[in-house]
C-alpha cells in the first residue's frame, strides 16, 4: 500500500514529467510507488538492459517505495479489456489515494493510451465484479501529466527546492540523453538542448504561480477543498504594487 501511485509509459515518463511532484511527496511524507507501464524496449537509444537499470537508478534518485514494470510492448500499449485489468489489478493491490499518468492527448501513443487506461481502471477498481478478484479500491481523482503538450493547468506544483533533484533522477536515464561519443541514431529526447528544454518548460509553469519552477497537471472535473486559503496564495508577491 502507497499514498501516491505514479504511471510512466516508459521508463523514463516518471522522472521527466513528474520527478518534482514525487520528490515533493516524499519530502512531505507521503509513500509514492512507481509502474512503468513498458521497459522502453523499442526505444531507438539503449537495450533493454540498460533502461532496467537506469530505471532502478531514477528510482533510488527519486525516493519510490518501489518500481514495478508491467512488461506491456513498448509502442504498442492495446487499450483492451486485458490491459486495463492490469491496471486495475495494480491499483488494487497498492491502494493509493492518489493517482497520476499522463494526459490522454499525447502525440505519442503509449503515453495516450496510458492515460485513458489508466483513468478507466482508476473508476472500475472500485466496481467489485469487474477485473481481477481482488478487493475494490477506488482512488481519488487523477492527477494527469502532460509531455511535450502546452496544456491549461488545473493545478502547478510548486518544485522549485526540488528542480535539481528531478534533474538527476533524469539523467540516471544516460542512455536515452545526450551523448556525443554515441554512434546511435539522434532523438529529440537525446538532443543537445533537451534538458535545457525541460528547465524552460520548469521555469514557464513555474512563472504562472511565482515559483522558480513548477510542474503542470491537470484535473477532470471539480475538486472539493475546504481550506482555500493556502491554494490562493501568490507565492511571488512579498509586496503590494
Amino acid at each position: 500500500m502507497v499514498d501516491v501511485l505514479v504511471f510512466g509509459p516508459h521508463p523514463d515518463d516518471i522522472e521527466i514529467c513528474a520527478g518534482g511532484l514525487v520528490l515533493s511527496l516524499r519530502a512531505q511524507g507521503y509513500s509514492v510507488g512507481g509502474i512503468d507501464m513498458t521497459a522502453g524496449e523499442s526505444g531507438t537509444r539503449g537495450s533493454a538492459a540498460d533502461r532496467s537499470r537506469e530505471a532502478t537508478e531514477g528510482a533510488r534518485l527519486l525516493g519510490l517505495e518501489f518500481r514495478e514494470c508491467l512488461g506491456l510492448p513498448d509502442g504498442r500499449i492495446a487499450l483492451d479489456e486485458p490491459t486495463r485489468d492490469r491496471v486495475i489489478e495494480v491499483i488494487r493491490r497498492h491502494r493509493p489515494q492518489l493517482v497520476v499518468a499522463p494526459i490522454a492527448v499525447d502525440h505519442h501513443p503509449d503515453h495516450s493510451r496510458t492515460g485513458t487506461l489508466v483513468k478507466e481502471a482508476r473508476f472500475l477498481a472500485g466496481c467489485a465484479r469487474i477485473g481481477p478478484e481482488l478487493p475494490p479500491w477506488r482512488p481519488g481523482r487523477v492527477l494527469f501529466y502532460p509531455s511535450r503538450e502546452s496544456v491549461e493547468p488545473s493545478l502547478v506544483v510548486d518544485i522549485g527546492v526540488f528542480f535539481e533533484g528531478k534533474m538527476a533522477a533524469v539523467r540516471a536515464h544516460r542512455s536515452q540523453l545526450h551523448d556525443p561519443a554515441s554512434s546511435e541514431p539522434l532523438t529529440a529526447i537525446a538532443s543537445e538542448g533537451f534538458l535545457k528544454a525541460i528547465e524552460a518548460r520548469a521555469v514557464a509553469y513555474g512563472s504562472m504561480v511565482g515559483a522558480t519552477h513548477g510542474e503542470p497537471y491537470v484535473v477532470e472535473g471539480p475538486l472539493a477543498v475546504s481550506d482555500p486559503v493556502p491554494l490562493v496564495r501568490d507565492l511571488g508577491q512579498s509586496v503590494f504594487l
